[in-house]
C-alpha cells in the first residue's frame, strides 16, 4: 500500500511540476517557434516509470488550456509515446551519459516531426512543415538536452539519497 501511495505521489508531482512550468512559460511554450522547457522532464522516465504518467498528464492538462483538440490528443499522445520509449531506453542502457543522449531522442524526434502537424491542422499555421520541424526540433533539443541534461545528474543524486532510484 505504501509503495502505491509513493508511486501515485510521484506521478502527481511530476504532472503538477510539468503543468506549472508550462503555465509560467506559456508565452513561448506553444506556437511555430517554441521551447517548452518543461519538456526537460521527459527525461524523468529514465529514473522511474511513474514519470511516464506524470509527464503525460501534465502535458494533457496544459494542452487542454489551448482548447485545440489536435493538441489535446496528438500532443499528449506524442508525450506519452516518447516518455515510454525514454523509459525503455533507461532500462536497457546503464551508462548515465548514454542514457541521457539516447533517452532524449524520442521526445526530440517525435515532437519535431509530429507537433508541426498539430500546429498546421490544429492552429491553422501555414503549411511550412519542414520549417516547423526545424523550429520545434530546436526548441525541443534545448529543453531536453540542455535543460534536461543539466537536471539529470543533480536529480539522480537527490533521487538516490531518497531511495527512489538505485
Amino acid at each position: 500500500m505504501k509503495k502505491n501511495v509513493i508511486k501515485l505521489t510521484l506521478s502527481a508531482m511530476v504532472a503538477a511540476i510539468y503543468f506549472v512550468c508550462c503555465f509560467v512559460e506559456q508565452s513561448f511554450a506553444s506556437g511555430a517557434i517554441q521551447c517548452r522547457l518543461s519538456e526537460a522532464f521527459t527525461l524523468l522516465p529514465l529514473f522511474f516509470p511513474e514519470a511516464i504518467i506524470g509527464v503525460t498528464i501534465g502535458c494533457l492538462i496544459f494542452n487542454v488550456t489551448s482548447g485545440i483538440v489536435w493538441d489535446m490528443i496528438f500532443g499528449t499522445l506524442t508525450t506519452l509515446v516518447s516518455a515510454f520509449l525514454t523509459y525503455l531506453i533507461g532500462k536497457l542502457i546503464k551508462k548515465d551519459w548514454l542514457k541521457v543522449l539516447l533517452g532524449g531522442l524520442p521526445p526530440v524526434l517525435l515532437n519535431a516531426f509530429i507537433i508541426p502537424l498539430v500546429l498546421i491542422f490544429g492552429y491553422g499555421l501555414s503549411d511550412a512543415y519542414f520549417y516547423l520541424v526545424l523550429t520545434v526540433g530546436i526548441g525541443e533539443f534545448i529543453a531536453v538536452y540542455v535543460a534536461g541534461g543539466l537536471l539529470y545528474f543533480p536529480l539522480k543524486k537527490a533521487f538516490e539519497k531518497m531511495n527512489l532510484v538505485k
